[in-house]
């Protein structure tokens, strides 16, 4: 009984777990609905006639293997006697064995590696030499010597270094590997136990998939040195014949698995791979290599520059980024390849962090001289998304914008800086040239341009360089613009003019900070209460009657509910504005959740306010507002227009912007506490 790759593919995946239903298996193959039940007549086949019970299916579980094969059984029924190579498959087999084999190789070795018939193998053969030739090698036969491939020794290793990767990391390894390397089974073993013995004396763990790739890749080596297939020096090496890698090759290598004569480059070569492949723990101290610590520290301050982000635990993340950085400097320094798989997906998922997390980048390039790998740079954007998404924090929650401007690098970049100051946050992708524009590859929300342009984005005109009066009227337009709101307009510039003519000023900066402060909290138009004309302080708005201590809620639409429960109960909302605030989170997602574990909740003042009011909830769980956004404090605000509410949101944005306030409330054991804090924030002038 026969089984082809799909079928193969699809018994392995059932073998784990249970699939709910055609739709997930689909999704989870990549085939086709007919395909999947050919397949799986396929496999019902083979594992009846393996004596086991055909693929189930029930409605609450799904498709599923009644037996819960183990993977040993499942390995040595799926030998390659009853396994169908594909074209893939025969290719990386005799690609492998004409690299690697001693013996004279005929069609005949192929097909009985493969099991297929000759004209197969030969027009495998033709694709395989094709291959070759645009990497720069030569497959040729003769009947003296059989099929051998000639060319640069650097390139074969290149090219072994591939096929091991993605043969090992395959779903038909097992089968391959029998083919090439079945009778060496106990040398490639005692390898892969050296390796392991290395770890602890370099006080480092390798991932599992590259300990594997290593044992193969040195018990190739020592095949390929057997065969006179030896490097040629490279005194760029030659450092490393001083490490404890080296040491530690040097005495592997003397061990019964190695049969051949290792020269320095070769054992240099072995070593570095060693320091150069991927772990997930070094012990080696961040402190003692100031030069990666320095070169780390720049990054990340590049990179939260770039996305006005605060990551946190810096330290922590810094160790993180040793662990994988330490061997990925080698990889890039000495030009050793290496495959990230997650490469295309996260490229493809989080287009603009790993936009951004490439720029922060360019001081590691600038420092190595050359472009870092795409496959490398993907690393850090998978490590800077981790740390975001640990913190609670999401790129994709904000507006993206672009600054298009074509004056010339100095003016852009002064452009492009007032803005990211202006607008902390917007998410500024890029500065552009108008032609550059047409062509730009990432979506974006806003443009922010110095000339007129034909956008389907919201545009922003703006002058090259921006004064005080431009900053201030081109703060009220994107305000008015993302949140339907305008900031009142304060001269403070002519003020300071002002009041130098009559007064001697001591400290400028000081006056124009509390100026500022006065006059946007201050400026604007009464409204219909006297305590919204007068625009209360937080604590006016923050009481005893309007905080709440619960241990939890079952979901965030009752979170909502019971924190607006104060509000409807003092008749300064209706429950519309409670049902209207549910809808709009159901419609936009939890944009509501501004900072982690805090989320304000809000509607339009038409939508059932009556008037301004506030009111806080303390959950002592944690209600989830999405998958990844927990949440603890709920503000609910119940604005009346567009202005009463500003003093009281400027000082609790105050409040909020420290991660330390965040955690006294969530500590605070009753109403007391929770207004103590609120009160230290509620001062007549915003500081």
């Amino acid at each position: 009984m026969f089984l082809d790759e799909r079928s193969a593919s699809l018994l392995k995946l059932l073998q784990h777990s249970s699939i709910p239903s055609m739709n997930e298996m689909e999704q989870q193959t990549g085939l086709t609905r007919r395909q999947i039940q050919y397949s799986l007549n396929k496999v019902n086949d083979w594992l009846e006639s393996n004596d086991y019970a055909p693929v189930q299916y029930k409605r609450d579980l799904g498709y599923f293997l009644s037996d819960k094969i183990a993977d040993a059984s499942i390995t040595v029924k799926l030998t390659k006697r009853s396994y169908i190579f594909s074209e893939k498959d025969r290719e990386q087999v005799i690609y492998l064995m004409i690299l690697l084999s001693q013996e004279t190789l005929s069609v005949f070795h192929f097909q009985s590696a493969t099991g297929v018939s000759r004209n197969t193998v030969l027009n495998d053969l033709q694709r395989l030499k094709e291959q070759a030739q645009e990497m720069g090698l030569t497959i040729r036969y003769s009947k003296q010597s059989g099929y051998i491939i000639t060319g640069n020794s650097r390139i074969k290793r290149f090219v072994i270094e591939q096929l091991l990767h993605e043969v090992l990391n395959g779903s038909n390894s097992q089968m391959i590997t029998q083919c090439i390397w079945s009778e060496f089974d106990e040398r490639i073993t005692a390898i892969h136990d050296q390796l392991e013995n290395m770890e602890q004396q370099l006080g480092i763990i390798f991932t599992d998939e590259r300990l594997y790739e290593l044992a193969y890749l040195f018990f190739s080596t020592d095949q390929l040195i057997g065969k006179g297939e030896e490097l040629d020096q490279d005194p760029s090496w030659l450092p490393f014949a001083e490490t404890k890698e080296y040491v530690l090759i040097d005495a592997m290598i003397g061990t019964a698995a190695f049969q051949s004569t290792w020269s320095q480059t070769e054992k240099l070569y072995a070593t570095l791979h060693l320091v150069s492949m991927n772990r997930t723990k070094d012990r080696s101290p961040l402190k003692d290599d100031q030069v990666f610590r320095e070169l780390l520290q720049r990054v990340t301050e590049e990179f939260e520059r770039l996305t006005f982000v605060h990551l946190q635990d810096k330290d922590q993340l810094f160790e993180q980024l040793y662990v994988h950085f330490k061997p990925a400097f080698y990889r890039i320094k000495y030009r050793f390849p290496h495959v990230n798989p997650m490469m295309e997906r996260v490229s493809k998922i989080y287009p603009e962090l790993h936009h951004l997390t490439r720029k922060s980048l360019r001081i590691l390039e600038n420092e190595l001289g050359f472009q870092l790998p795409e496959d490398e740079a993907a690393y850090f954007t998978i490590y800077f998304g981790g740390w975001l998404q640990r913190q609670g924090t999401r790129l994709d929650d904000r507006k993206k914008a672009i600054v298009v401007c074509p004056h010339g690098i100095g003016v852009s970049n002064i452009l492009n800086y007032t803005l990211r100051e202006l607008f902390p946050t917007i998410l500024f992708l890029d500065v552009l040239s108008v032609r550059d524009t047409a062509e730009y590859p990432l979506d974006y929300d806003l443009v922010f341009s110095s000339v007129f342009l034909n956008t389907d984005a919201t545009l922003f005109v703006v002058p090259p360089i921006l004064e005080e009066r431009d900053k201030q009227r081109l703060n009220k337009q994107v305000m008015q613009e993302l949140y339907g709101y305008t900031v009142p307009d304060s001269d403070v510039a002519g003020l300071m003019e002002l009041i130098s003519k009559h007064a001697t000023i001591h400290d400028p900066k000081q006056l124009e900070k509390e100026l500022h402060a006065t006059l946007y909290v201050q400026a604007g138009t009464p409204t219909h209460a006297v305590k919204e004309a007068e625009k209360p302080v937080l604590a006016e708005l923050l009481t005893t009657q309007t905080l709440q201590l619960k241990q939890q809620a079952t979901t965030w639409q009752e979170a909502i509910q019971l924190a607006s429960s104060p509000l409807v109960e003092l008749g300064t909302v209706k429950e519309e504005y409670v049902t209207a605030m549910v809808e709009s989170i159901e419609k936009n997602g939890p944009y509501v959740v501004i900072t982690p574990l805090v989320a304000i909740p809000h509607a339009r003042p038409e939508e059932g306010v009556l008037s301004l009011s506030m009111s806080l909830l303390k959950l002592d769980k944690a209600v989830d507002f999405a998958p990844d956004k927990p949440v603890q404090l709920i503000i609910v605000l119940a604005a009346a227009d567009s202005d009463s509410h500003l003093r009281a949101l400027i000082q609790l944005t105050s409040l909020l912007n420290e991660p330390a306030n965040i955690q006294r409330m969530l500590e605070a054991t009753d109403k007391e506490q929770l207004l103590e804090i609120i009160q230290t924030y509620s001062k007549e002038e915003t500081e």
